[in-house]
């Protein structure tokens, strides 16, 4: 069962204790995560059911409360699938969602958001740029969607902008020479969230580190035979990553 951590907000100032700009992070399930700001949530990869292979899946009393919006799931106000591939996205899960969380959007790909059904289209938005909308905003949060190479899926990169933060999350993509161009097209985030192989393979660990340069590295999408087999050699080569191998487990960047 998940178990959920809440981080005290940081305070910043002798005289005015302002809050300092921060989002939390919180590690659900493959590349599934909660991020929050003030009162902005937002989950990325998050509406599963069955998931594939060997990783990770929800008990059954947090795939309650994910799908029936309860604490600490109450208020997400946009819901983000990279692609439609099921240990990503679930369109049982995403209409259960919509229909508890009245006031959520659901953005994802054309094919993605293509199986959501019709009655609930006022909550759904198509993302692919050049084709449809490139951008969501609701409030305090902008995601700008990039597209990354997944074939034959459509696959979409999130920019995302919420608590004085900017974080990337890389779907299923790979350090390919196109996707770096796609990365290096805008500065670089303060949070990186990308797929373990990216820092297991000579070419994506050298871009990661030493020419995107984001200020924090997360490293997701690890399946339970690659916790034992790849953990270890990202450790050594990327110390101050933050590997997400707990379910539930939160950061605050």
């Amino acid at each position: 069962m998940l178990r959920f951590r809440w981080t005290a907000p940081l305070l910043v100032g002798l005289g005015s204790l302002a809050l300092q700009a921060q989002v939390k992070v919180t590690y659900l399930a493959n590349e599934g995560v909660m991020l929050e700001a003030g009162n902005a949530k937002v989950l990325v990869d998050a509406l599963l059911r069955d998931s594939l292979g060997d990783y990770h899946r929800y008990d059954a009393a947090t795939q309650e409360k994910i799908e029936h919006g309860k604490p600490p799931f109450d208020g997400v106000s946009l819901a983000l699938a990279t692609h439609f591939h099921l240990d990503h996205w679930d369109a049982g899960a995403i209409s259960q969602f919509l229909k508890h969380s009245p006031a959520a959007l659901f953005a994802s790909t054309p094919q993605a958001t293509g199986m959501i059904p019709f009655a609930q289209r006022k909550q759904v938005r198509q993302l692919w740029p050049g084709e449809s909308a490139a951008t969501v905003e609701v409030v305090g949060v902008k995601v700008d969607a990039v597209p990354l190479d997944h074939r034959p899926a459509q696959n979409l990169g999130y920019r995302i902008q919420m608590g004085g933060r900017t974080l990337f999350h890389a779907g299923d993509s790979g350090p390919d020479d196109k996707t770096q161009a796609a990365l290096m097209a805008s500065p670089p985030p303060d949070v990186a969230m990308v797929p373990f192989w990216w820092l297991l393979d000579p070419k994506g660990l050298e871009f990661v580190t030493k020419t995107w340069k984001p200020k924090h590295i997360v490293a997701f999408h690890f399946g339970v035979d690659d916790i034992a087999k790849s953990s270890a050699k990202i450790r050594e080569s990327v110390p101050g990553a933050w590997l997400c191998l707990k379910q539930g487990e939160s950061r605050v960047f």
